[in-house]
């Protein structure tokens, strides 16, 4: 006879606790917004990198990853001040960052340089995505519970439905039923979001569906890259959960897109999905 493993137990008790702590203080900062929300992101940013770091070198910080640190930070800030084009900071980070790291005889510094870039461009993302007015900030809730949304919907669809798996040598665990699942579950919210900011309802569930897709997208990435350097998590700062990167792969995922969209087109939200009309 099988006998239920305590553990489970404390770890599902843990993560049951994590996100009764992280949500309320996620949601509190972008409620905020401006400086306040900028100071979480370049915290976030930090805690990352270190991730980043540690994974794909298997050493410790040392002044070279902090150098680095100091740039990515300097770099989201100019950004956030619009000191500089957004992408001539990242082309600015990218070289001198690889020039730091391949100098230095670091290994790896293409999966590092392309770890910062990342970690910038979802933060950049983030505080573009929030920016200053209300219609941007339910637009960011609107974003986040979708993330949520598709965490919830592929488990349970691919838990229901079973099926193919999607990722078999990255995420065993995850499968098309559910990766679909998440996305028509998302995307029905999609419309109710339309409905509720009074926008255009076919952009609305695109541009929803779109986001649950690469959510899922940036959650495969992560898992890709943490099998490649021979580790389960991230890290451990996160009680049940592991690191900063295996709770924020998939927003953060959401988030570089957004900063491109941005990039692009400053207001797409409003172009796009009829936003603050």
């Amino acid at each position: 006879m099988n006998t239920p493993d305590p553990r489970r137990g404390d770890t599902l008790s843990l993560r049951v606790v994590s996100a009764a702590l992280m949500i309320p203080a996620g949601l509190f900062v972008v409620w905020c917004g401006g400086v306040v929300l900028l100071a979480a992101g370049l915290a976030c940013a930090l805690l990352m990198w270190r991730e980043v770091w540690i994974v794909t070198t298997e050493r410790a910080l040392n002044y070279v990853a902090h150098v680095v640190a100091a740039g990515l930070l300097i770099a989201i800030s100019i950004a956030y001040f619009q000191l500089l084009p957004s992408a001539a900071i990242a082309a600015l980070f990218c070289i001198l960052a690889y020039i730091t790291i391949r100098t230095s005889g670091v290994s790896s510094a293409i999966w590092l340089v392309g770890g910062g870039l990342i970690i910038g461009l979802a933060v950049n993302g983030l505080l573009e995505l929030r920016a200053r007015d209300d219609g941007r900030l339910y637009l960011t809730l609107i974003v986040m519970s979708s993330v949520w949304i598709t965490d919830i919907a592929a488990y349970f669809a691919g838990r229901g439905f079973g099926g193919p798996q999607l990722a078999p040598r990255n995420s065993p665990n995850k499968t098309w039923s559910g990766a679909a699942g998440a996305v028509i579950c998302t995307a029905l919210f999609g419309a109710l979001s339309a409905g509720l900011m009074q926008g255009h309802l076919t952009n609305w569930i695109i541009y929803i569906g779109l986001v649950s897709a690469i959510a899922q997208l940036g959650d495969l990435a992560e898992s890709r890259w943490k099998r490649t350097f021979g580790v389960k998590d991230s890290g451990n700062i996160i009680p049940g959960h592991g690191g900063i990167l295996d709770r924020l792969d998939s927003f953060s995922a959401v988030l570089v897109a957004h900063a491109i969209a941005f990039s692009i087109d400053p207001s797409f939200p409003e172009h796009a999905l009829g936003l603050g009309r």
